[in-house]
Order: structure tokens, then sequence, then C-alpha cells
């Protein structure tokens, strides 16, 4: 089962190599990773792309022992907290883990979208924001990005993904 862990905005990397180096023997998770995504980035005059963290503040971690990774999380100073209530931890929703699945590449990346806009209406042709369009708030132009609502976490969160509009074509 997948669940999230909650660390301070601007450390997930940092956390993460410290899991993976003292938590990584203990054998207590599969897997722990930091979703990203792709956004065009220009740097010295030249466009790349750039990774950033898909959820800031958040690291995933897929195990069958949440508790044993509850305890050995407490070892780790960066560690703030594993989401769950007073039972325990809680797995996220099969719905979110199958929303990442499909949505994120092998390397747990959000790859980058291509879209057009015809008139007022937004059309994604390329990447995985292209079922996603209704979910689309708002279009940072400018900042070649995306920010989506939805639900995770059990609640309502806006998450940014990266998308270049290729051309703006006014309706006929």
């Amino acid at each position: 089962m997948w669940y999230a862990v909650w660390v301070q905005t601007g450390r997930e990397e940092q956390v993460k190599m410290v899991c993976d180096r003292e938590l990584g023997k203990q054998n207590v998770y599969e897997e722990c990773f930091l979703p990203k995504y792709e956004k065009p980035w220009k740097e010295n005059g030249v466009w790349t792309k750039k990774q950033k963290v898909l959820f800031p503040g958040y690291l995933f971690f897929v195990t069958e022992d949440p508790n044993g990774l509850h305890q050995a999380l407490r070892s780790i100073p960066q560690f703030t907290k594993l989401l769950g209530d007073k039972e325990g931890p809680i797995p996220l929703y099969e719905d979110e883990v199958d929303f990442l699945e499909r949505h994120i590449n092998k390397d747990k990346v959000f790859e980058l979208s291509t879209g057009e806009y015809i008139g007022k209406k937004l059309i994604v042709t390329e990447g995985p924001l292209k079922d996603l369009t209704g979910k689309v708030v708002y279009v940072d132009r400018h900042g070649r990005q995306a920010v989506l609502e939805v639900e995770f976490f059990g609640q309502t969160v806006r998450m940014k993904v990266g998308l270049e509009i290729v051309r703006k074509v006014k309706e006929a």
C-alpha cells in the first residue's frame, strides 16, 4: 500500500536520501519516492526541462508494514508525520494511487504536456494532461504550467504541472 509522509517543504530530496540511506537496510518499505513534474525552463538562453516537486512537503512510501515504517521514521530527525489518525497510518485511497500510476512515468515524473487555445478553450494535444483538462483551474502561460484541482490526502488540493501552450487561435 502507498503512504504519504509529511516533511518540511523544500527538504523533500534531503529527507528521501536520509530515508534511503538509514531505513533502506531495515526492510520496512519497498519503495520511497518523490513524485515530480517537468516544466520548460530557460537557462542561459537555452530551453530545457526542469523537474519540480509535484506535492511539496510530501514523500511517498510503498509498504506492507506501515507500523514498522512509522517506528523507523521516528529515527529520522527531519521526519514530520506519517499521515494517519489516532488509529495509525492511513494509506492513500485507491483512486489516488490509480491517478498517480496513470499519470506519472516509471521515474515518478508527471511529464510535460503540450496544448493550444482555440478561443478560450484549452485543448491538450500531448501528455498526461490530455485526459485531465476538466481539472485545470488555471493556466500560467508565462510560467508554462497549469494548476489542477484534484482530491488527495482526503481533501481538494491544487497541483502544478508543466504545460506548454504552442499556439493560440481565435475562434471563428
